[in-house]
């Protein structure tokens, strides 16, 4: 935000240092001028709404998967470049890039996400003339708002449009999708470097358009795959006693691995092991196949568990199997862990809804959510905050939630995000 002196030279105003402080005779006055510039931060986002809209839009049509995000990296790259600001970027597709602000040593990095899932979307009213032009690929978790919440958020901070307190760093990951994650290549390459706190965001249909969710403490899950190949000896359906049958074996197992859940998990705390594919046979009704595969995921919101996971599924596997006469083998992959949120850096995170959108910026609780992110990774290393925005509208049919087909955002609630990073760019 520029404002002159009297000499008529524009300047960044940056709120924090000892232009900011005040008499109590002052404070008044102060206040009122602060109202003001919110006044303001507020408007300058709502304007941007059509830009974020134009960007997700873009990016919506051209969906690429993880690790080969080529067209939307040269996109977000020339965006920046455009603005001013040095790309850094390795060879991974994802990329970061800082803005400096004078007399402040402290940086605050705003990360985004690029990647799309492996999936085909449905037109629905809202998307129409913009669903995805890339089969086999479909913005259906948002990441397209993401980014352009963030390049908005960009674009004002990088052209003085509003105000800031603090160097930013701008992180646009690829790879969230996909295990082990773009976090790991973008930390490697030395995107946390001289960060002090870091901030991200996800849009969720399931909260009210507008709404922020946030809590310290584990906010999202650890998620790790895992696959499971039953061997047994197949045969004539009519004959299974000649047989070991791993279909049976398989269902022992899947309903096994419940008893991990119910059994030896506290009711207080949380586990769950989704088997979400089950793959046999060759479509004959009458012939036992040799194997079967099955795959899922295991979820946790307790570090502790997270490691001990592996070792009570491999038990109950083994001898579930074993049981059964057959034998399996297991790939277990970690994936991501427990994302924790750092107390002060949700705090203001929670204290910049509160002074853009008062109270009524929030949901009425904030709970943990079972969906894994590899923004975890930052959080491991930096104080870290993830909130999540609402962007649900039952009245305009936008209630389907991430990740299935017909997934959709009320595009009205985008600009609140690009505020959300615009106050904590300049929050004390």
């Amino acid at each position: 935000m520029r404002r002159t002196d009297g000499s008529g030279d524009a300047k960044v105003v940056v709120f924090g240092t000892h232009e900011g402080r005040t008499s109590p005779e002052t404070r008044p006055q102060a206040h009122a001028a602060i109202l003001r510039w919110m006044s303001e931060l507020l408007d300058v986002a709502a304007a941007m709404t059509p830009e974020i809209v134009r960007l997700r839009r873009n990016f919506h049509r051209f969906p690429e998967l993880s690790y080969v995000e080529h067209a939307t990296s040269r996109t977000i790259r020339e965006y920046l470049e455009g603005l001013g600001l040095t790309v850094h970027q390795g060879d991974s597709t994802g990329m970061w890039a800082d803005l400096d602000t004078p007399g402040t040593t402290k940086r605050v990095a705003f990360r985004a996400d690029m990647d799309a899932l492996a999936m085909d979307e449905v037109e629905t009213p809202n998307k129409s003339g913009f669903t995805s032009e890339n089969e086999g690929a479909a913005h259906c978790c948002g990441h397209d708002a993401h980014m352009a919440m963030l390049l908005a958020a960009a674009r004002l901070l990088a052209t003085d449009q509003a105000p800031r307190s603090h160097n930013v760093r701008f992180v646009f990951q690829h790879a969230e999708e996909r295990a082990p994650g773009g976090a790991i290549d973008l930390i490697e390459q030395g995107c946390l470097e001289g960060v002090d706190e870091i901030y991200g965001m996800h849009v969720i249909p399931p909260l009210p358009a507008g709404r922020f969710s946030l809590r310290a403490g584990a906010f999202m899950a650890a998620a790790d795959e895992l696959k499971i190949l039953v061997r047994g000896k197949g045969g004539h359906a009519a004959y299974p006693h000649l047989l070991q049958d791993p279909v049976v074996a398989a269902s022992q197992i899947v309903m096994a691995l419940q008893t991990l859940v119910s059994r030896r998990t506290s009711p207080l705390e949380s586990l769950v092991v989704s088997i979400a594919t089950i793959r046999g046979g060759t479509g004959t009704t009458n012939v036992i196949p040799d194997e079967v595969e099955l795959k899922g995921t295991v979820r946790t919101l307790d570090a502790e568990l997270h490691a001990r996971a592996p070792d009570w599924i491999r038990e109950v596997v083994t001898h579930t199997a074993s049981a059964a006469g057959c034998r399996a083998e297991i790939g277990y992959v970690r994936g991501y862990p427990v994302l924790v949120n750092d107390a002060d850096a949700t705090e203001r995170g929670k204290r910049a809804v509160r002074e853009l959108f008062g109270e009524t910026g929030f949901v009425p609780r904030s709970e943990p959510w079972m969906g894994g992110e590899d923004f975890a990774r930052y959080a491991e290393r930096r104080p870290a905050c993830f909130a999540f925005l609402g962007v649900g509208n039952e009245a305009k049919g936008i209630v389907a939630p991430n990740h299935a087909t017909n997934f959709d955002v009320d595009e009205e609630a985008l600009w609140r995000g690009t505020a959300w990073f615009l106050k904590l760019a300049d929050l004390a």
